[in-house]
């Protein structure tokens, strides 16, 4: 044959082979253990696609070998039930496999097979647990072989994804059923189904030992912006009473499992890494269970290590300073119940160096605070001075020299160079300058350039200086400031709840004014039968309690409309006194007054200030606010003291 031959000879083939009609394919019965492999064969041996293909399950056989007997053992389907044992699926030595005998044939065309929901599996990572979702479906019509359709779709799919058929799915049939029984009764299946069809058994992970020590977890290195904080290096380390201080876990054995497709899971021997011998003072309990050993503290304190692993609570420390080279900042919180004191006095060195935090319950200071440093406390000592930019506060609070600022409930200073005081009761020594807003304040002896601001209670036992400032001033506490501001809002919020109802009652009045006169003729026609020994028609009696119902709501809104009305009346009236209280405030000088100090008074309502200048060597004991008329307010002043 010759070149030419050839190449006709090849396209003549390739028109044969482009007309040659695939064969007409039917059906096959085959038994393997592997359908997907079967269906690609018959696929490829037809010239068809294997999505062309589909196949019906004619039996399921399943065997085991457990490593007692030779070869494999067949379970018939009324011993299947052993699957279910734990005992017997944790086996390590068990094998399982299914073999299926099948009958494929090729996809029956949409339109002559019954219709079925779209139903897709899914399962956990590991395939212990196979889920069936079905998607509601509309069109989806009852026809009496739907429950065992659905069934043989799902093992179908399950065959196809390796998982076994029979074994560990009592859920399926249950489920189905309740599917098929809604899709009868409603007519279509209306919802979204997901149940589990396989289940075995999940492994339960080991559990490695570890040790714990819940206290260090408290030094938090971070500021609020994520940058590292190199000065809270956790030096005390606080705890609460009965708080976990330390915790051993305990390693645990895991559990192997076996999933849906019959493998083994098998878990790793747990990991004992932490385990040491602890040792604890009297102020530390141990509690053991079969799972941990926790250390629990008996009382509030910091955690100490005397030697290695041996732990006890202290409540009191001292150390010479608190700086960034020997401590950081400590915070062990103001409940912690901890006692610090540092010991440097030396005038020419911070006690406390700059920018340092300290949180505690008690703190006794013998030198100076630095610039910039924190301290929160509940009971202080400072036996130096603070720098103008350090910021306190204490519940109670004992200083020599004040510059910086200090917030706190009871507050004693022997000298004020220019700092700020905020407090309820704050009583100072000498001040020199400077700003105090409280309740109550005494100054044993003032010079000049001071702003005092009070809500009840000036005292000077002697006045040495001017340009100070007095201001009684109701609103510079919290406490005032938080009752004006909640009697405020509960005006505010019963004017809201009040304002519709007027409206409301006179709708309602008219309406009753409007039915009376009807509701009247029902009365009388009522009454006439009545007299004529006939039975009043429930129509007419139910319109008479019609109008009685609503007559009674009527009062009901009316009498709660006045009481109401009265709250709102007392709610002002409280305000009111609450306001006043500024007329009970006192500004006391034991002393002679200078030149050139001012006096004031802050009314709230209306807001008005009155205030006064004092004039040298005036003999004015005590200063009050009184209202001389309507809208009129002075400066009452007195050479003698109230009682």
């Amino acid at each position: 044959m010759g070149l030419f031959d050839k190449i006709i000879g090849d396209k003549s083939s390739e028109v044969d082979t482009q007309q040659e009609e695939k064969p007409d394919f039917k059906s096959i019965i085959v038994e393997s253990e592997n359908i997907p492999r079967e269906l690609k064969s018959v696929a490829v041996a037809n010239k068809l696609r294997v999505d062309e293909l589909d196949f019906k399950i004619l039996k399921v056989k399943t065997l085991y070998s457990d490593g007692k007997e030779e070869g494999w053992i067949e379970v018939d389907d009324a011993k299947l039930k052993m699957f279910d044992s734990e005992d017997f699926l944790l086996n390590e030595n068990l094998k399982i496999k299914q073999s299926f005998k099948v009958d494929i044939h090729k996809k029956i065309d949409e339109e002559e097979r019954p219709k079925l929901p779209d139903i897709t599996l899914s399962g956990n990572k590991l395939l212990t647990r196979i889920i069936a979702n079905i998607k509601k479906d509309l069109h989806l019509k009852y026809f009496s072989q739907l429950e065992a359709s659905i069934i043989e779709e799902i093992n179908k799919k399950k065959i196809k994804a390796g998982v076994f058929v029979g074994v560990n799915d009592a859920n399926l049939q249950r489920e189905v059923k309740k599917i098929v029984a809604g899709v009868r009764v409603n007519g279509v299946l209306s919802e979204d189904h997901s149940f589990i069809v396989s289940q075995c058994i999940d492994p339960i992970a080991p559990i490695n030992d570890d040790l714990i020590y819940h206290y260090k977890k408290k030094i938090k290195k971070e500021d609020a912006h994520g940058r590292v904080d190199y000065s809270r290096r956790g030096y005390i380390l606080a705890v609460d009473e009965n708080e976990c201080v330390i915790e051993y876990i305990k390693a645990k054995k895991g559990k192997a499992g076996r999933n849906c497709q019959g493998k083994y899971l098998a878990v790793a021997e747990p990991k004992v890494q932490h385990e040491v011998a602890i040792s604890v003072s009297e102020n530390i309990t141990k509690k053991e269970d079969e799972d941990r050993i926790k250390y629990i503290s008996k009382k509030s304190g910091y955690v100490t290590e005397i030697s290695p692993n041996s732990f006890d609570i202290d409540d009191q420390m001292e150390i010479d300073e608190i700086s960034f080279r020997s401590t950081g900042s400590i915070e062990t919180s103001m409940s912690s119940n901890v006692k610090i004191n540092i010991k440097e006095a030396d005038t020419l060195k911070d006690a406390i160096g700059p920018g340092m935090s300290v949180e505690t319950s008690e703190l006794n200071v013998d030198g100076n605070v630095g610039s910039g440093a924190k301290i929160k406390v509940n009971k202080l000592q400072i036996g130096g001075q603070t720098h103008k930019t350090s910021t306190i506060y204490a519940k109670e609070a004992h200083i020599v020299t004040h510059r910086g600022e200090i917030t706190g409930e009871v507050i004693s200073i022997d000298r004020l160079e220019g700092g700020k005081v905020i407090g309820d009761i704050v009583e100072i020594k000498q001040v020199i300058g400077g700003e105090i807003i409280a309740k109550s304040v005494l100054i044993d002896e003032l010079v000049s350039n001071a702003t005092i601001i009070a809500s009840e209670r000036i005292e000077i036992k002697e006045l040495k200086g001017n340009n100070n400032k007095f201001l009684i001033d109701p609103t510079v506490t919290k406490e005032f400031n938080e009752q004006i501001e909640k009697i405020n809002q509960e005006i505010k919020d019963l004017k809201i709840r009040l304002k519709p109802i007027p409206t409301q009652l006179d709708d309602r009045k008219r309406l009753i004014d409007k039915t009376k006169p009807t509701v009247n003729m029902v009365k009388e026609k009522i009454e006439e039968l009545k007299n004529d020994g006939k039975t009043p028609p429930v129509t007419l009696v139910g319109k008479i309690k019609e109008f009685q119902l609503m007559v009674n709501n009527y009062n009901e809104m009316l009498k709660n409309y006045k009481e109401q009305k009265a709250k709102l009346q007392d709610l002002n009236s409280d305000l009111d006194e609450v306001q006043l209280k500024v007329f009970t405030a006192k500004i006391i000088n034991h002393s002679p007054w200078l030149e050139f100090n001012e006096i004031k008074f802050k009314l709230i309502s209306p807001p008005t200030e009155i205030s006064y200048n004092t004039k040298d060597h005036e003999i004015v004991r005590e200063m009050m606010l009184k209202q001389v008329g309507d809208g009129q307010y002075k400066i009452e002043r007195s050479s003698e003291y109230s009682s």
